[in-house]
């Protein structure tokens, strides 16, 4: 593992430079996801992979959630702590949209952004959990964010990160972990299993605004089938996804429209093809994309 005092010492300059740029938020898209890379993930790049943690319940409970849900940035406010995904890799990527695409603001296409692919938490604790959390960076503006899992209780003991599809609505499991985890965001919104896409839709990567917001009530994320990693023995996914060009198609994505969308088992038969998300540079792993890196986790409301 790299050193602490190594990471100590990142941590401490990025504390002498401060967070973000005051004027950060009014860069062009292609400058926040330079900086965020260059000055940050790559200056923080881990020598060797930490160990991955279990999810922290306790910490959890004690997390200012709210933020999670309100906070616009790009950055953490100091002394942020990942209780679940602690740890993940994060690549350079965009989204290309199907031609003449109905929906608006960034599911027109969004050629920077950042996506960090983790697990929730240790898999030899509650099995093999894949989660992603992706950033599309805006002009001027705030960028887009949305999540998404496989499930809450993941693929058992599948170690393959590429085996099943994530969507950003997942069924409630009955289990005793999602179950507390579950009622921790409770006191936060009243739907804990699903995030809303609004924000998406609402401005383009261009920061002009929608004159009516048009975006999908659920997006399904379907892996490319020509991405395959061992599902055994125990690996770490962090390796499989540092071997991961350039150039990658990761998932076919997958959008319902708010006018299909019914009961969320039957969602899936209703959903069309509506872009790919693409790799534009490899998978990093990373003190910075692991501590300050931040995705912005939005409230589902009904329409």
């Amino acid at each position: 593992m790299q050193h602490l005092e190594e990471i100590q010492k990142f941590w401490h300059n990025a504390q002498d430079l401060g967070s973000l740029p005051d004027d950060y938020l009014s860069w062009q898209a292609a400058q926040k996801q330079d900086f965020l890379w260059n000055s940050r993930i790559l200056k923080s790049k881990y020598d060797e992979l930490p160990p991955l943690r279990k999810i922290d319940i306790v910490g959890l409970f004690f997390t200012a959630l709210k933020t999670k849900m309100d906070r616009q940035l790009d950055e953490a406010p100091s002394n942020w702590k990942k209780a679940i995904h602690a740890h993940g890799s994060v690549a350079k990527i965009k989204f290309v949209p199907t031609n003449n695409t109905t929906f608006s603001g960034l599911f027109k296409g969004a050629d920077y952004g950042v996506l960090r692919l983790s697990v929730t938490g240790d898999p030899s604790d509650r099995g093999f959990a894949p989660g992603l959390a992706l950033k599309l960076f805006v002009d001027g503006n705030p960028s887009g964010n949305f999540s998404a899992l496989v499930s809450l209780v993941g693929q058992d003991k599948n170690y393959n990160f590429f085996a099943n599809e994530l969507s950003n609505i997942v069924p409630v499991a009955k289990s005793l972990g999602p179950i507390v985890t579950n009622l921790i965001f409770t006191r936060v919104t009243r739907y804990p299993t699903k995030l809303y896409l609004e924000d998406l839709g609402e401005i383009d990567q261009h920061g002009q605004k929608e004159s009516k917001a048009y975006y999908p009530a659920q997006v399904f994320l379907v892996p490319n089938p020509n991405i395959k990693f061992a599902e055994s023995p125990p690996h770490d996914f962090r390796n499989d996804l540092a071997k991961i060009p350039t150039g990658t198609s990761l998932y076919t994505v997958y959008g319902v429209s708010p006018e299909d969308a019914t009961e969320e088992k039957n969602n899936r038969q209703k959903a069309k093809v509506i872009g790919h998300i693409e790799t534009t540079s490899e998978f990093l792993s990373s003190f910075y994309g692991d501590s300050q890196l931040f995705f912005r986790h939005q409230r589902f409301r009904n329409r």
